[in-house]
């Protein structure tokens, strides 16, 4: 693995593309480290139900993003699929899975397996054929100087380790060459011991970008049912994952009041699956902030009225003048939060200029105003 640069050769390197982007009046970062989980099979109705209805503390973590940040349990998936592995490719690059009407073929990302790759695939050989690479959250952050890390729980997410390797990342063009190896840390076990080896590594390494992914809900969902008792003690462990999470940050001076946490989830779910993308309990899904810079105790939407509605139970496609909250906004959040540009090719919450209230920001502009679009403009950013 490519060690990454230092903390402050990291900051000096982000600071200089900045300025070359013209970025350096307003590039400050709201957080140093970004932590974006996904919780996999986090239905947000459910998770809601819970926290509303949680008298003996079960899911005061997750009651936390509520209270603390800024929060919705009302945000959507990708718009033709609700499966793991491509709604996890749109959460790391911003881009759909499939082509939106009138979109051109090389906006979407194209992966819609949801198995095991073969040795040798990558989603730069096993996606939309009219892309030769596809660039990630991961690609940006490692880039510009900053270390990265991937934890993950189900195997099939050595997809992301395959792709983002040094035989198959893209060269670095961005300042110092950090080498085409954009993960510098990959560890994919069970969502036990992956938590542990989590927090081991961020007391270590202190991570700039790091994707987590917990596959408990997903797995005792397939076995037993979406809002089942199971379900509901899957999430509650989960919910004791972030709670060791939080403590951890909060008793680390270089992580406390310096790292923003994105949560949100692949897809929900009903009865034993979720493959349904027209349902609402399955497309519905959580979309969460805390730390760094979080107005406390706010909904998303109302923070963003202007750039992003509330669908109620509707289903909104990516052609739609105004756009849900999506999980795959949460790449080019954490990127806007670590003062960085968009995801190259990406689309879902890639215009990073629109000033609204929201997350504290220098020059008074708001986290999500930066990167929150009403309209996709396919040509500009294609």
């Amino acid at each position: 693995m490519d060690l990454p640069n230092g903390a402050a050769n990291g900051r000096l390197k982000r600071l200089a593309a900045l300025a070359l982007l013209l970025f350096a009046a307003s590039a400050a970062s709201a957080a140093d480290h970004v932590i974006h989980i996904s919780v996999d099979g986090l239905s947000g109705p459910l998770l809601e139900a819970l926290i509303e209805n949680d008298t003996l503390g079960h899911y005061a973590n997750f009651a936390r993003f509520v209270d603390e940040g800024a929060s919705t349990f009302n945000a959507r998936t990708d718009y033709t699929h609700t499966i793991t592995l491509p709604n996890h490719t749109s959460m790391l690059t911003g881009r759909p899975v499939s082509q939106p009407a009138g979109a051109p073929n090389t906006v979407h990302h194209g992966w819609t397996t949801n198995v095991d790759p073969p040795a040798g695939t990558t989603l730069h050989n096993g996606g939309n054929p009219n892309l030769s690479y596809v660039a990630s959250a991961f690609d940006v952050a490692h880039d510009h100087g900053l270390a990265t890390a991937h934890y993950a729980s189900k195997s099939k997410f050595v997809l992301y380790e395959w792709s983002y390797d040094a035989a198959h990342g893209a060269p670095d063009l961005v300042g110092p060459d950090d080498g085409t190896d954009k993960i510098d840390t990959y560890v994919n076990t069970s969502a036990a011991s992956m938590h542990a080896a989590l927090l081991a590594g961020l007391a270590a390494s202190h991570f700039e970008y790091v994707f987590v992914h917990y596959s408990t809900p997903d797995d005792v969902g397939h076995a037993s049912g979406w809002g089942s008792s199971a379900w509901n003690n899957a999430v509650r462990t989960v919910d004791g994952y972030l709670g060791r999470l939080f403590a951890a940050i909060e008793s680390d001076p270089l992580l406390n009041g310096k790292t923003l946490v994105i949560l949100s989830a692949d897809h929900g779910g009903v009865g034993n699956n979720h493959v349904d993308p027209t349902q609402p309990v399955i497309y519905t899904v959580p979309f969460m902030v805390w730390g760094a810079g979080v107005q406390p105790g706010v909904d998303l939407y109302a923070l963003n009225p202007q750039s992003r509605a509330d669908p109620g139970t509707g289903r909104p496609s990516y052609v739609d003048a105004v756009q849900p909250i999506r999980n795959g906004d949460g790449a080019n959040l954490a990127l806007a939060a670590l003062g960085l540009p968009p995801v190259p090719g990406s689309t879902i919450g890639a215009a990073q200029d629109l000033p609204e209230p929201g997350i504290a920001l220098p020059l008074g502009l708001g986290l999500f105003g930066l990167w929150l679009s009403p309209r996709r403009s396919w040509s500009a950013r294609s």
